[in-house]
């Protein structure tokens, strides 16, 4: 267990936060396998034997608890993080009576469920590591944003923005992937704070103009961080 090549099976019958937990694990260094109901995760955590397991509680036909339960019956102590709607106590409390490791509702920080699963995993912090492109460095161990040689503070949440774009070099991502990664799971705000942070983000970079040189806005989907000139 830990180390970079940690293997994470991430489990949510909701597409998109399915889709946003693969961004964060694969951001992070992990290598990911995903399943869309409980049936499929107790299948692929038998035959792969994950490191870890981040799991929805509210599943039809097969509850994240039922899922955990039948894990825990069989021996399985592989850590288990449980993901609620809501920061219910009851539903915490159901999860830790039955074998989670962790219990996290959908709208807390992203950076919550980052720390929890760098902990039982074995690492130190969340993305430990230092990114460099032209006129921009980035160390995620230190939360520290560096641009043309000199420090620039970032509010967490732009820099977990700028980490979630600039850990996938060329890669579109929607703005519903973006807030989910950005401002939760579970949030509620709309296409538009996506946009007016970016638009934040780029001033404080020193990223702005008529053709912007690291984040790029792909019209009708969303933004891609791409620094190749």
């Amino acid at each position: 267990m830990g180390g970079s090549k940690a293997t994470v099976l991430a489990v949510d019958d909701d597409p998109l936060c399915l889709d946003s937990l693969r961004a964060l694990l694969e951001a992070d260094g992990r290598t990911v396998i995903t399943a869309p109901s409980g049936r499929a995760a107790l299948a692929l955590a038998t035959r792969q034997r994950p490191d870890l397991i981040v799991l929805d509680y509210a599943m039809p036909e097969m509850t994240g608890l039922e899922v955990l339960q039948a894990l825990r019956k069989a021996g399985d102590q592989v850590p288990v993080i449980l993901l609620s709607a809501k920061s219910d106590p009851y539903d915490k409390a159901a999860g830790y009576a039955s074998g989670a490791d962790v219990c996290i509702g959908k709208e807390e920080d992203f950076a919550v469920l980052r720390s929890a699963i760098a902990r039982h995993l074995g690492r130190g912090g969340p993305g430990a590591q230092r990114s460099e492109f032209p006129g921009l460095v980035v160390d995620w161990s230190t939360w520290t944003c560096i641009v043309d040689g000199e420090e620039v503070h970032l509010p967490p949440r732009l820099f977990r923005l700028l980490g979630a774009l600039a850990s996938r070099p060329g890669v579109v991502l929607r703005k519903e992937q973006l807030i989910g990664q950005v401002w939760g799971l579970n949030s509620d705000v709309y296409n538009r704070a996506v946009d007016n942070a970016v638009i934040e983000l780029r001033r404080l970079i020193g990223d702005r103009g008529p053709t912007p040189r690291l984040i790029h806005t792909v019209r009708g989907v969303g933004y891609k961080f791409d620094p190749t000139p």
